[in-house]
């Protein structure tokens, strides 16, 4: 016990040393005495107390598993055979690699550490460091409120200064472009950015709310950010050409791979100041070349239950038939499912055989005009019913009597549902379909096999 009271002479007190940010709150909180938190919440938002209450936790387990005695001779190995080195960098870079080294038993630091980090070494005025810590706590504040983490905005602001795909690691592509310039005004740029991508992720928009069921988010995020952050004089009419380039490519089977230039390319465009018709034009020209348009044609004219995109493309069908002032998010999780309105099983239900035949059965069942939306509960009540018990359902409990989803109720309306209807309804759809994407589709024009 008195070598542990003897920490707090002169003999063993270390003067320790934070960013200097974090100085004061370190000695008040740490050096000049220890108030543990005793909430959880109050723990995550104090780091030196967090790792106090840590380490306080592993010398009681300490104690619980070994006695006194393993304390006596841990606090012996502490005073006299720890030892703590300086170790004094020619330069910054591998001051950063050396602690990445040091650091691989612990939590590695993030680009955004490291970036945060260069940044401010550069400022040596304690007015112009106050100012980075200020701005940069803003940015993580904003950071939080839309959940994005800080890496991934500085993924945007990297597309947004390179226009182009980067080459080595974002610490490395950033500290290049971050090179000579002041530290406030970059940090100040970046937080301008953020707030750009806020207010898109803040949007109550169809058009945005579309973007989100993209199976590659970083794209289009950094493109409509960039446009949001350069007052793009048309920012819905770039959102509705976004919108059919990256939903034409994946319904065509295209990987985003195939557009990636393409989509550095708009970066640049919207920065360079042209026009929105000069980028329809060329994404036009992009999309002429790839067949995109036969090969979507060819793709939603086939079974198309399963591909990744029909949820989200039935779900951008109800979209454009619902009023903007009423318009929700709708959330592709488990509760929501894609419907066969003539049953996966129709065998089993003697409705079902006296209007279909195997022949027909097979080839409409998966089509597009057989499928629409619905809630998890009523998916497992419609199962394989007959078709006026299915419509029961889709009337389900609504404010006005119908289902939630518009493209369900138009159903209702049906009497019968045979291969006429599924027809109908699939023409409908592509109808509908045209008008989201604001393609037309050749449903007509025959497939050449040569470029399958």
């Amino acid at each position: 016990m008195n070598a542990i009271k003897s920490l707090v002479d002169e003999k063993y007190r270390l003067r320790l040393i934070t960013q200097l940010h974090y100085q004061n709150q370190f000695e008040q909180e740490i050096l000049n005495g220890v108030k543990l938190p005793e909430t959880s919440t109050e723990r995550e938002e104090n780091r030196f107390k967090n790792a106090a209450l840590i380490f306080k936790d592993r010398l009681q387990q300490l104690i619980k598993d070994g006695g006194i005695s393993i304390m006596k001779k841990f606090v012996d190995y502490l005073l006299n055979k720890v030892v703590m080195v300086t170790i004094t960098c020619s330069n910054r870079e591998y001051a950063i690699k050396l602690f990445q080294v040091i650091n691989t038993r612990g939590l590695d630091l993030s680009n955004a550490d490291l970036l945060k980090s260069q940044l401010y070494s550069e400022l040596h005025d304690k007015i112009e460091q106050e100012q980075f810590i200020a701005t940069w706590r803003e940015i993580e504040n904003t950071s939080k409120q839309i959940g994005e983490s800080l890496d991934d905005l500085f993924t945007y602001y990297e597309y947004y200064l390179l226009a182009q795909n980067p080459k080595r690691t974002l610490y490395e592509e950033l500290k290049d472009q971050f090179k000579n310039k002041d530290s406030n005004g970059v940090v100040y740029d970046f937080k301008k950015l953020v707030e750009s991508y806020d207010e898109i992720a803040n949007a109550h928009s169809k058009l945005i709310y579309s973007f989100r069921y993209l199976p590659n988010q970083v794209f289009w995020k950094a493109i409509l950010t960039t446009a949001k952050k350069e007052s793009f004089s048309d920012f819905e009419g770039l959102c509705k050409q976004l919108r059919k380039v990256y939903y034409s490519y994946w319904i065509a089977g295209y990987t985003t791979s195939k557009i990636k230039q393409l989509s550095f390319n708009l970066v640049q465009w919207i920065k360079n100041r042209k026009s929105l018709d000069y980028i329809k034009d060329e994404i036009n020209k992009k999309m002429r070349y790839d067949n995109v348009i036969q090969r979507v044609t060819y793709n939603l004219k086939r079974n198309v239950y399963g591909s990744g995109w029909v949820k989200p493309l039935l779900v951008l069908i109800e979209y454009e038939q619902t009023d903007d002032s009423k318009v929700t998010f709708i959330e592709l999780d488990r509760k929501l499912h894609v419907d066969h309105i003539l049953p996966q099983e129709w065998q089993r239900e003697r409705y079902w055989r006296e209007e279909w035949d195997e022949f027909d059965a097979s080839e409409w069942l998966n089509k597009i005009g057989n499928l629409t939306l619905l809630s998890g509960r009523k998916n497992v009540q419609a199962s394989n019913n007959t078709f006026e018990e299915k419509k029961k359902i889709y009337k389900g409990k609504g404010l006005d009597g119908t289902t939630a989803f518009i493209i369900t109720q138009e159903i209702i309306t049906k009497s019968d549902w045979r291969k006429s209807e599924v027809q109908n309804r699939q023409f409908e759809m592509k109808k509908a379909i045209e008008r989201v994407l604001e393609i037309e589709i050749e449903w007509d024009k025959p497939w050449p096999s040569h470029d399958f």
